[in-house]
């Protein structure tokens, strides 16, 4: 895997990914005791639905970042990532669990954010007002965590499409005639 190729697409991933972003940054949408039940559940189908497009369009953004002339361009990334998932789904799998592993790994160090700059606390006046909310949101601490698990996403989008591409059967033989 090359880190230019990862660090280039996650720049394109950053900037191609802001719907993902956007809902990210909609508290209503994505947490529960800043909505409702029904809201969370519309915000977390949205993020599925955004996560898997993003995956799926991972090799083209790979492209759009690093063109590799006739195998990794615009025009054929889609059917240059299907031919790894059909002659070497080992090395697919594997790059799909990594991507998803940073994924994670992120999520975890988003919780981590959330801790160390609480997004969200009780509010006192709904001890004596039941019609006030029962907490209060502090958007900025809230925003600082939506953007590290936008950059932790965005970086697993592009750790997923550059091992994809890695494992592409041409670019195996390319790095194999370039070795010593």
């Amino acid at each position: 895997m090359n880190p230019r190729i990862v660090l280039r697409t996650w720049i394109v991933s950053f900037f191609a990914c802001i719907p993902l972003l956007a809902l990210l940054l909609v508290p209503q949408l994505m947490r529960s005791r800043a909505g409702s039940e029904q809201l969370l559940l519309v915000g977390t189908g949205l993020l599925l639905a955004l996560l898997i497009g993003a995956f799926l369009l991972a090799p083209l953004l790979s492209a759009i970042a690093a063109p590799q002339s006739g195998l990794w361009e615009r025009r054929t990334s889609l059917r240059s990532a299907a031919v790894v998932w059909r002659k070497k789904p080992g090395r697919a799998v594997t790059a799909l669990l990594i991507g998803i592993a940073v994924y994670a790994l992120g999520q975890a160090v988003g919780y981590g954010v959330g801790t160390i700059v609480p997004y969200i606390e009780d509010n006192p006046a709904h001890l004596t007002d039941a019609s006030q909310s029962p907490w209060v949101l502090h958007y900025p601490a809230y925003a600082l965590q939506a953007v590290v698990l936008y950059a932790a996403t965005t970086l697993a989008i592009a750790v997923y499409a550059a091992l994809l591409r890695a494992a592409h059967p041409a670019t195996a033989l390319k790095v194999q005639a370039s070795a010593p």
